[in-house]
């Protein structure tokens, strides 16, 4: 397995990345379970999740799943690094989605119970937030980091505006900023290499690429 830095982080990861949006819903438990144990046999050190997953809204079926996988021991959750994210409606509270300071503080909580863990490795906002400002969204995650909750912050379906003004508003405030961009990116959609990734590439951010076979259309 080869591994690459984490954007312009110190943090390695595994150049192939688990996405785990199937736990659950089409992988049993304990498929999901044999399938995270053999990734990390192939040195796969980097799996992905998202609150939402499961698609069963506010219990987070799939997080709940690699939390009991990760619960096993054996130096499950110290040999990865997980990464998560928050948007998606999680009840019917009005408040309960996005990337507000109320939901994400919610959100990440629900998160870290879920997993069983005390630290998410890479927040993601799932989707841009056009109802709050940058600067409440990027004091929550900033909070969050202070309090050893989240180490990273990054996006998911981003434009390359968005990207810009996140890390430049974070610029201000003297915070990192946003490590990495996940994108739908394969050789069927490759919209993101007009704008997204050459943004990416100036911010010095990863770029995560999601369904890169298409859906399995380029596997057949």
């Amino acid at each position: 397995m080869e591994y690459v830095r984490l954007g312009r982080t110190g943090c390695k990861v595994s150049t192939l990345c688990l996405g785990t949006m199937n736990f659950g819903p089409y992988a049993s438990e304990a498929d999901s379970f044999r399938v995270m144990d053999r990734a990390l046999e192939l040195g796969i050190n980097f799996f992905d999740t998202a609150n939402v997953y499961g698609f069963d809204m506010g219990r987070g079926l799939t997080e709940e799943i690699i939390g009991r996988w990760m619960a096993q021991g054996g130096g499950r959750r110290e040999k990865i690094v997980l990464a998560t994210k928050v948007y998606g409606h999680m009840s019917d509270d009005v408040n309960d989605r996005g990337c507000s300071a109320y939901h994400i503080r919610r959100a990440v909580e629900a998160s870290l119970r879920r997993m069983k863990t005390d630290h998410i490795d890479l927040y993601q906002m799932h989707h841009i937030e056009r109802n709050a400002p940058w600067e409440e969204t990027r004091q929550a995650m900033e909070q969050l980091v202070r309090e050893g909750k989240v180490t990273y912050v990054g996006s998911s379906n981003f434009a390359a505006w968005n990207i810009a003004q996140a890390n430049e508003i974070a610029k201000s405030r003297n915070f990192l900023g946003l490590v990495s961009e996940q994108s739908v990116y394969s050789l069927r959609n490759r919209h993101i290499e007009l704008e997204v990734i050459p943004a990416s590439k100036a911010y010095g951010m990863a770029v995560l690429p999601w369904s890169p076979l298409g859906g399995g259309l380029l596997c057949g």
